[in-house]
């Protein structure tokens, strides 16, 4: 017994499998129809006109009107020749519409391109040319002469406007006598402590006695 073959389908009525491929497009002109789209967003940004108000360095504002196409350098340098600044001494600080925070830019970045309803032109600092360190004057210093131990003798070069107490370490290392021991005389004989709050200079001595009160 014979199968009869199947009926075509009737003109009106387009194949099951031509159906799915209308409704599919293929990843080649999903891909075609994204780059339109870019080029149309691109096209969008850059004849669009952007409106913002300029705040000048002295505090003036002034509304402006430029095309998206724009890059900032050059709105750079057309503003500052609208106003007469200087370009090189200039900067442009751009604030967007919504949160009046600084927007990230680079200098070919196109003013279309971003949420621009302030522009800020701000005066560079300069920056502080490093001065030179004067030079060092060199610190006046004296010949002072311990006498320790009742018969030795040592010199110490020591600075003859600072406070006593401020050369003692200087005196202990040279004579080898422990800090918390030492008391400074005037002269061997009288036995008269020097004080540690007066200088060399105050006191009127380059020489004096180191006692070391443990011996």
């Amino acid at each position: 017994r014979r199968m009869k073959a199947r009926a075509p389908p009737p003109p009106n009525q387009p194949s099951t499998a031509s159906g799915i491929h209308s409704e599919h497009k293929s990843p080649a002109e999903t891909a075609v129809i994204s780059d339109q789209n870019l080029v149309s967003m691109k096209e969008n940004v850059i004849n669009r006109l952007v409106d913002f108000t300029v705040v000048l360095p002295n505090g003036l504002e002034q509304k402006n009107t430029v095309r998206g196409s724009k890059a900032v350098m050059d709105l750079l340098v057309d503003l500052c020749s609208q106003y007469r600044l200087n370009p090189s001494q200039h900067s442009l600080e751009l604030k967007s519409s919504g949160t009046q925070q600084p927007l990230n830019y680079k200098p070919n970045t196109l003013i279309g391109a971003l949420d621009v309803q302030t522009v800020l032109v701000k005066e560079k600092v300069p920056e502080e040319k490093t001065k030179r360190p004067l030079p060092r004057v060199p610190e006046k210093s004296v010949r002072l002469v311990v006498n320790y131990l009742k018969t030795q003798k040592a010199v110490v070069r020591v600075s003859p406007e600072v406070p006593l107490h401020s050369i003692i370490p200087a005196i202990c290392e040279k004579c080898e006598v422990s800090q918390e021991h030492l008391v400074l005389l005037r002269d061997g004989i009288t036995g008269e402590e020097l004080e540690l709050t007066k200088s060399l200079e105050e006191l009127g001595i380059k020489e004096l006695y180191a006692w070391d009160r443990k011996r």
